[in-house]
């Protein structure tokens, strides 16, 4: 028996780096809104760790979407029960701990090397290496750079180069650690520049490309060089921060891109990304990967490139949530999104019914 837990603020808890971390209210809202979610990929016989068991088991029912038969347990419970492994939306020295002092035994639980290795391995340092390897003899289809920068001065230096770049932490979870600066960047975006700095020690600077369009090839790592190729995500941000994703068959995905990029550039940008993985220090990594890519328009405006490394997610993501439905290529394409009412909920609405841009 596996279990199961939705940690959402994974990435501000690999930020801090510390077994104990205080979450703002909408994080710890969106957590126990949302605990249930592990429900939809786990197996028959799973458990679910929720912070709520009845807010989750209605939470499931409201949202009608088909599921595994699962258990939802609180923390209290963990004592009395023993798991074949457990699985968090992504590892941290905080869900480590939650776990720990629950009563699990510290010896089935993630030792503070391998903590230290998936932190380093969800620094975004690691996008400069990656892009070299994915865009070697393919330039003239791709795009895509990434400068570290351990200064404010650095960072100035790259926006003058480019005049308009993203500015991002080295971990932060999606939109909180990203920002815009054109031209010049003011008092409030240099001060935040500086702080990131301090307690990071640098932050990363790209150029601002022309977006056209969000997506990502979705892995899973056994951590002996076998990857898995699980899935397309074709999703939607406002500005930085995640909006929705397309649940649609693997070959309606494809076809969407391939609007915009020969399938033969895709396939290569995938293969390499397998490859890459499975003789990078990422072999050893076990666990679901996703890598966050975009379809760029060419400044001339007469087609498009292909940035096959925006971004390294050392967890599960929303895209694979989305492809955990499995849906046939006869079933409509429906988006999936996160929205807040009174609560937070997961919606799946066909597409002619929704208001969002989808390509």
């Amino acid at each position: 028996m596996k279990l199961h837990i939705f940690n959402p603020e994974h990435e501000m808890a690999l930020a801090a780096d510390t077994a104990y971390v205080a979450l703002p209210h909408a994080i710890q809202e969106f957590k126990t809104n949302l605990g249930f979610l592990p429900a939809l990929w786990a197996e028959d016989g799973d458990f679910v760790l929720v912070d709520d068991v009845p807010f989750a088991v209605r939470a499931l029912s409201q949202c009608r979407l088909p599921h595994a038969d699962v258990l939802f347990i609180a923390p209290e419970d963990l004592r009395n029960l023993t798991f074949s492994s457990f699985e968090p939306w992504g590892w941290d020295k905080a869900v480590r701990q939650l776990l720990a002092d629950a009563g699990v035994d510290g010896s089935l639980l993630p030792s503070d090397g391998c903590l230290a290795r998936i932190r380093s391995l969800a620094d975004r340092r690691n996008t400069v290496d990656a892009l070299s390897v994915l865009r070697k003899g393919i330039e003239g289809e791709t795009c895509g750079e990434s400068c570290f920068c351990a200064s404010a001065d650095s960072v100035s230096d790259e926006l003058r180069r480019h005049g308009a770049v993203v500015v991002k932490a080295l971990w932060s979870s999606s939109g909180r650690g990203v920002r815009y600066a054109e031209g010049s960047f003011g008092t409030s975006l240099g001060g935040w520049i500086a702080n990131t700095i301090a307690r990071q020690g640098g932050v990363m600077v790209e150029p601002y490309y022309k977006k056209v369009k969000d997506f990502a090839y979705e892995f899973y790592s056994y951590g002996d060089g076998r990857v898995e190729y699980v899935g397309l995500s074709l999703f939607e941000t406002n500005r930085s921060s995640y909006a929705g994703n397309i649940v649609a068959a693997e070959e309606e995905k494809a076809a969407r891109l391939r609007r915009y990029l020969p399938d033969e550039v895709l396939s290569e940008a995938r293969c390499r990304l397998e490859k890459y993985f499975s003789e990078s220090a990422f072999r050893d990594y076990s666990g679901p990967l996703g890598v966050d890519m975009m379809v760029v328009a060419k400044d001339d405006g007469r087609g498009f490139l292909l940035h096959p490394c925006v971004e390294i997610n050392v967890r599960r993501t929303m895209g694979h949530v989305a492809n955990s439905f499995n849906i046939p290529v006869t079933e409509p394409v429906r988006l999936m999104r996160i929205v807040h009412d009174v609560n937070y909920r997961l919606k799946l609405d066909m597409m002619e019914n929704n208001f969002v841009k989808v390509i």
